[in-house]
């Protein structure tokens, strides 16, 4: 049972974007290891094996991709590999490739946690006050793309069951045109309805997420963990060099451990939660 889920929507929504901001800002192999732990460990603690073979048949696999295509058309670094046709593959490249893929599977898996924990209701809550128009607009939009590919589905198969004659390419088309009709037919009858159930633009915004101390401590803790990484970044000591040879520079211990704090906050208090019941249940 995820804990941190539970937590009022808006402190879970900062977690995630700021973490996520954290991995494109911070380029080092070290930091990106521990975000990709972390991201990982999440993940399989709300998807469970679904998450694990996720990780093996597409992370992986992603990541090596990307580091051997920066190999073959990137040549720098001292470190070589081997060569072929007087061009030389070197460990700095093929590294530099590596980082790269792990830093889009952490947005991936962090995306995938983000999609689980903030349903759109939660997500409407967060701007539900500040942009309630918007927010709305932006959760029917999203609700859309699963409702396109049923619809595209559903298009497909009645179409196998009718021999038009038709080649690939204008049954393409013609699937296409209906399913821009059916989509645009939904979109009316939602509107439709919702002017009938008394929809207003003006209307109150609602929330049944409670705000208590222990969101405001999340919050509190998450600014200050990406502060603090902030500093240690603009100050250079999260600097990783990867060429022409690699090398971490002015690189700072406590850095790497306050941003593992930052990653892994969600299973810490998942672990808090465990720490603090088996305490008072002894105390039964």
């Amino acid at each position: 049972m995820d804990r941190f889920s539970r937590f009022n929507p808006k402190s879970c929504f900062l977690f995630f974007v700021l973490e996520i901001v954290l991995c494109l800002l911070i380029f080092n192999p070290a930091f990106l290891a521990v975000s990709l732990l972390s991201s990982l460990f999440y993940s399989i603690k709300l998807e469970g094996k679904r998450a694990v073979k996720r990780f093996f048949t597409f992370i992986l696999p992603l990541i090596f991709f990307i580091g051997l295509f920066n190999m073959i058309f990137a040549h720098y670094g001292e470190t070589v590999l081997f060569t072929v046709f007087l061009y030389d593959f070197t460990l700095e490249s093929f590294f530099y490739g590596i980082n790269q893929g792990a830093m889009f599977s952490v947005v991936i898996l962090w995306l995938s946690c983000y999609s689980i924990v903030m349903t759109s209701d939660k997500f409407l809550s967060v701007f539900s006050k500040t942009a309630p128009n918007c927010s709305l607009v932006f959760s029917m939009v999203l609700s859309f793309i699963p409702r396109l590919r049923k619809n595209a589905e559903e298009i497909n198969d009645a179409g196998k069951l009718i021999d038009t004659g038709e080649n690939k390419l204008k049954k393409s088309i013609s699937n296409f045109s209906a399913l821009i009709t059916m989509t645009l037919e939904e979109s009316i009858e939602v509107s439709d309805s919702m002017k009938a159930r008394g929809f207003n633009k003006n209307r109150r915004a609602y929330s049944k997420y409670g705000f208590s101390f222990s969101d405001g401590v999340i919050i509190t803790v998450s600014i200050i963990l990406f502060a603090v990484m902030l500093y240690y970044k603009i100050s250079g000591k999260t600097l990783f060099i990867f060429e022409p040879a690699m090398a971490f520079n002015y690189f700072s211990p406590l850095s790497l451990a306050v941003y593992g704090v930052m990653s892994f906050l969600p299973l810490i208090v998942d672990l808090w939660e465990d720490v603090k019941w088996l305490y008072l249940k002894q105390k039964i």
